[in-house]
């Protein structure tokens, strides 16, 4: 009976050392992008909470502010022209005619404001209708997920019940081989991807510090015409004392 041949069998060895060596480099590549994915997670997060808190300021604090400050500059518009040298010569009905003229001119500047701040809800609008359909890929996915789970649960069961068969082994070393080297090419774009992912998010990241900084540089300035508007408010009180 003749021996099994040792050539053969020193070829087997050699393919199984390259494919579990392969195997390892994957296993290590996916770990690597599963760890990086979840990092490159961490830095969206904090994208999207410092946009959204930028967001806030920009619309919640520094808007309103404004706004405040052009309602106290026509108060202070119409104590001018009450308590003007002028406007006393006037008759009744000219007098009426030039506070309808400051009305009209704040209801056309709250009118414009109002203009604006419907197309910023446009945009808010549109900003909820991508966070929507952004909500709706992460709710497929992991149905997905689900469902790969339920279909892998029942597999378990039949590998329990079958052992080694069940599994659907691959017919020799070098097809699995094959398998191993084409999931290394997805790996190996998944890391690519990671990549363009990290230095989008990262451009992302320092886009929104210099909004960050733009809207603190907004507030210096709102802050110093509110200064300049309290200043014409205590003027207009005084007027208005002095009478």
């Amino acid at each position: 009976m003749k021996g099994p041949d040792p050539v053969k069998k020193d070829q087997d060895s050699l393919d199984d050392d390259i494919y579990r060596k392969k195997l390892f480099e994957l296993g290590s590549l996916v770990n690597g992008n599963r760890a990086r994915s979840h990092a490159h997670r961490s830095q969206i997060i904090d994208n999207v909470t410092n946009g959204l808190s930028s967001l806030l300021t920009a619309f919640s604090r520094n808007r309103n502010l404004m706004s405040e400050s052009t309602t106290n500059i026509y108060r202070s518009r119409r104590i001018f022209i009450e308590k003007h040298p002028d406007y006393q010569l006037l008759n009744e009905v000219q007098r009426q005619r030039v506070m309808d003229e400051i009305e009209y001119q704040c209801l056309k500047q709250r009118s414009d404001s109002n203009r604006d701040v419907m197309s910023l809800n446009v945009a808010l609008t549109r900003f909820n209708q991508e966070f929507i359909t952004l909500l709706e890929a992460v709710s497929a996915t992991n149905m997905a997920k689900v469902q790969f789970n339920n279909n892998q649960h029942e597999r378990n069961t039949e590998i329990a019940e079958g052992g080694p068969n069940a599994l659907g082994l691959t017919t020799d070393t070098g097809e699995f081989n094959d398998l191993i080297s084409l999931l290394m090419v997805q790996v190996n774009a998944n890391s690519e991807l990671l990549e363009e992912g990290f230095e989008a998010s990262h451009s992302n990241g320092e886009r929104f510090n210099q909004i960050r900084s733009e809207l603190d540089a907004e507030l210096l300035a709102i802050d110093e015409c509110w200064e300049r508007i309290e200043a014409q408010q205590l003027l207009a009180a005084e007027l208005l004392s002095s009478s």
